[in-house]
């Protein structure tokens, strides 16, 4: 089967089954973890001499043409260090014919939600720069390539083991057509599709109208950003419902900074954060989509940049201690000894795990309103993925 030429991906095939099942070697007893569709195993490639990991996706539980969308962006968006490399798929054989599987290469450092646990709250700026400058090119390749993520999120973000920020989860993500005349996405006719994850979510998809896939991801990193940097969300959703939604959108119809403005709500100082850094949440926070500023164009900004490149070069080390007793993490779950028989296998529950690395102070005054301060949380996605029955050709 041949993927299409939409958004000008190069022609691919699905992995040759006996070649695929022959290359690479599954560890069935180390398991990173398991969802309602199948889980997550070690696996080793023997032409490269890489240790990998397979996802195994149980298809009786799982729409086919859903998988097959996330292997298409997969392999669109390959050939970046910054993007999750995809190196085959496909179904299994015999008694394993109602599996279907994607090898992809290991980053075992956990997620960029796992580093507020290990500072245990927000994360010193010059480790955030790092996180975001290379969160941030994952999803330039992503739009170079006609591609809109639509999940943006720190459960998306995954380390390896040297530091390397790897962009995971296409599942929610859009194609645009190539403009044939300036060779990028020609993002003239809206997305309507409502996907993504609540607190991530940017407001004009959560409105349900038509939206700019590629500045709804740069709110999303903005949404991050803050996160990684305060330990909480700025909004708990981007929405009227929410009252910190609808006093941002004052403050900023006043031009009043977005950071500042959320952190006197709780009687916070923004002075911990560089002026780049609140000129950038600012800036990528913008309620209105056309005034937030591309993905390049954040590359470019001066936060990003920085002014020193000696002093602000990411170092994994700063970040936690690769210490080889501790397993091995992927997505967050340690390596578990399981069976590989997928049968067991439940459907996950829509509640997301709840880790909170928020706080408030005792004393909020009359400025504090019901709701609290949003806390940090593991956030299950919402919405469908697009359908894909126009991107293959016959």
């Amino acid at each position: 089967m041949l993927w299409g030429k939409k958004g000008g991906a190069q022609q691919t095939t699905q992995s040759n089954s006996v070649d695929m099942h022959s290359r690479f070697k599954i560890d069935h007893t180390k398991r990173f973890g398991e969802g309602g569709y199948g889980a997550t195993f070690a696996a080793y490639d023997t032409a490269t001499n890489e240790d990998i990991v397979v996802k195994v996706i149980d298809t009786r539980k799982m729409k086919m043409e859903n998988i097959l969308k996330e292997c298409k962006f997969l392999e669109i968006c390959k050939g970046h260090e910054n993007v999750i490399e995809i190196k085959a798929h496909g179904l299994g054989q015999n008694k394993h014919s109602h599996l279907y599987f994607i090898y992809m290469e290991r980053a075992s450092g956990g997620e960029l939600f796992d580093q507020l646990t290990t500072f245990n709250g927000p994360i010193p700026e010059h480790v955030v720069r790092g996180f975001i400058s290379q969160l941030a090119a994952g999803i330039a390749h992503c739009h170079r390539c006609c591609v809109a993520h639509r999940d943006i999120k720190l459960e998306n973000a995954l380390l390896s083991d040297t530091g390397v920020v790897k962009l995971i989860d296409f599942g929610l993500s859009h194609l645009y057509e190539r403009d044939p005349d300036t060779g990028v996405a020609d993002r003239r006719v809206p997305i309507h599709g409502y996907c993504g994850s609540k607190s991530y979510a940017a407001p004009e998809v959560l409105a349900g109208r038509g939206y700019d896939g590629f500045l709804a991801d740069v709110w999303s990193l903005g949404v991050s950003m803050f996160g990684l940097l305060n330990g909480f969300f700025p909004v708990d959703e981007a929405k009227n419902t929410d009252w910190r939604f609808q006093k941002l959108c004052r403050a900023q119809e006043l031009n009043k900074s977005s950071t500042a403005t959320i952190m006197g709500w709780y009687k916070k100082s923004p002075d911990h954060l560089s002026a780049e850094a609140r000129d950038l949440i600012d800036a990528m926070l913008n309620i209105n989509p056309v005034k937030r500023p591309s993905i390049e164009q954040v590359l470019n900004h001066p936060f990003i940049t920085g002014k020193d490149p000696s002093k602000d070069q990411f170092s994994q080390n700063s970040v936690y201690d690769n210490d080889p007793t501790v397993a091995n993490i992927y997505r967050g779950a340690a390596i578990q000894h399981a069976n590989f028989v997928m049968d067991d296998v439940e459907i996950m529950e829509d509640g997301p795990v709840y880790r909170s690395m928020g706080g408030m102070d005792d004393d909020l005054g009359d400025d504090f309103e019901t709701g609290a301060m949003p806390g940090l949380t593991r956030q299950v996605a919402f919405g469908g993925a697009d359908s894909v029955k126009d991107l293959f050709l016959p």
